[in-house]
């Protein structure tokens, strides 16, 4: 007899939110004269490029957050001040962006959906802010599936992907909100789109699957050997008897 269901928690951006704002904010931002780039750098930097650099300052508490940033667009903005400025104005049109063009990712709800009507517990571990993985949840009707999630908002305390503290926190908060005597972590998956994705989910020793909706390549993923590797969330249900061989799933 399992002490819970399976359980499946997500990460949201590249998983279930397509972050399509995100890269037109950042293709918008390329084409701004007054950045004075260094040409020669940005026309061997995407989009992609773009974004990781300035999510991977972001995750981070106010100053070392700029400290990482200012750090990380050095070459690309030669000029500090164009730099602080453009950081600025990078953060303002990424969440006006977001809301204009980015959307959860086809058959994403039908998909929770359906996983929850076969008894599955979901859950949401995202780097995001709270107060806009609500508003999106709220937004495309899934927020009675997430009834519980954990944002960047509690960083101070449990840190932040790839540490598997976050996942482990979710699993303790899910156990208590459940009423399950534990968590069996052989019945936890954990669905993301970024190598910090994987390895915390490694780290947390539950299963991990790579999702190529995101902003990764299957190549870096495969690297870090995930479990599985599927196109998008939409591919779970066929995966699920192998993920939990013990239960049904008709």
């Amino acid at each position: 007899m399992h002490p819970h269901p399976p359980i499946l928690l997500f990460d949201v951006d590249g998983v279930l939110l397509d972050s399509r704002g995100h890269f037109l904010a950042a293709l918008d931002s390329m084409h701004d004269r007054f950045t004075n780039w260094n040409y020669e750098i940005l026309a061997r930097t995407t989009s992609v490029d773009i974004i990781r650099m300035f999510e991977s300052g972001a995750k981070k508490r106010s100053i070392p957050s700029l400290a990482t940033m200012l750090k990380n667009f050095k070459e690309l903005i030669p000029n500090r001040f164009r730099r602080l400025v453009y950081i600025a104005m990078m953060g303002r049109k990424i969440d006006k962006y977001d809301w204009q063009f980015s959307d959860f990712f086809p058959g994403t709800e039908e998909t929770l959906r359906y996983l929850r009507s076969k008894g599955i517990i979901l859950g949401a571990a995202s780097n995001s802010h709270r107060d806009r993985i609500a508003k999106w949840f709220k937004l495309k009707n899934v927020d009675d599936l997430f009834p519980l999630f954990i944002s960047r908002d509690v960083r101070k305390t449990y840190g932040v992907k790839p540490s598997p503290v976050p996942l482990l926190a979710l699993l303790v908060k899910i156990k208590k909100y459940y009423h399950f005597p534990k968590i069996d972590r052989n019945r936890v998956a954990f669905i993301g789109d970024l190598i910090t994705d994987v390895q915390a989910a490694q780290r947390a020793k539950i299963k991990s699957i790579a999702v190529l909706s995101g902003h990764s390549a299957r190549g870096e993923l495969e690297f870090h050997n995930p479990d599985y590797i599927i196109p998008d969330i939409n591919s779970i249900p066929q995966i699920l008897p192998k993920l939990f061989p013990d239960d049904k799933f008709e």
